[in-house]
């Protein structure tokens, strides 16, 4: 159905929000479940199709803008994946989901303080499912402009409260390294396995680069700490002889620095 009017004052938003009919609404929200299905197998042209067609039908479908949000910064359109969780915010201030993936975009575009105020948000929301994932991104966030120490603070908050957020480990090793504490990278690497790989659901979900990405950073933790049989081994795991990502390039490297 195409619209012949934009929304675009409070008044005209009033008006257009009163000419959605419930079959529109009904509509959009079918589309926008078939677009979550096919966000689900990574067909994102698909999703982009039907969460567009949901939006057209239904402009205030905050999940629908929300997706779209998502769909566009895989895709690397980030300026209109902003412009859609904008929208989601301006409908739903308190929808701490979208402050969430809000900040993961504006932390990619290095707008720090803006992504940490959109973390911040979501966490004021005492109903939030997981703010365990936005207080971690948050901690990278004060990283990445250069607080380390709230950095680490939020990010040890994040897996103290969920002790199976996994990628908060590897941030955490990674920060640990880069501040020339090897013991306590090593010991984050630890509890990665523990909590992530020994855990046969967490681990089913765990990315097999970033589990390599964890070995890495155990082997160089044993290796600055001068465990060298250690270091090896956990190097070992992590390389391979075509080296096919970074990650394993770096582990490859690690390992011949050993011999």
């Amino acid at each position: 159905m195409i619209r012949t009017l934009a929304c675009l004052t409070a008044l005209q938003l009033a008006a257009c929000a009163a000419t959605i009919s419930d079959k529109d609404r009904a509509g959009a929200k079918i589309r926008y479940d078939i677009a979550v299905n096919a966000m689900e197998h990574g067909d994102l042209r698909a999703a982009l199709r039907d969460l567009l067609g949901a939006v057209e039908a239904d402009p205030e479908l905050v999940q629908a803008h929300n997706a779209l949000g998502l769909v566009y910064h895989a895709m690397g359109r980030q300026e209109d994946a902003l412009t859609h969780y904008r929208e989601a915010v301006r409908l739903a201030p308190k929808f701490s989901e979208v402050q969430n993936n809000m900040g993961v975009l504006l932390l990619d575009l290095g707008r720090y303080d803006d992504a940490i105020l959109a973390f911040k948000v979501a966490l004021s929301d005492i109903l939030y499912a997981t703010p365990f994932i936005a207080e971690g991104n948050m901690g990278w966030a004060f990283y990445k402009k250069g607080d380390a120490t709230q950095g680490l603070k939020h990010l040890r908050n994040a897996v103290a409260t969920n002790p199976k957020f996994c990628r908060g480990y590897g941030w955490l090793a990674q920060i640990e390294l880069e501040l020339n504490d090897a013991a306590q990278a090593v010991a984050y690497a630890k509890r990665f396995e523990k909590h992530c790989l020994e855990d046969a659901a967490i681990a089913a979900t765990v990315p097999g680069t970033f589990a390599r990405e964890m070995k890495y950073y155990l082997g160089r933790g044993y290796q600055t700490l001068g465990d060298v049989e250690s270091s090896r081994q956990a190097f070992a795991a992590c390389a391979t002889d075509d080296a096919e990502s970074d990650v394993e390039a770096k582990c490859a490297r690690g390992l011949s620095e050993l011999r």
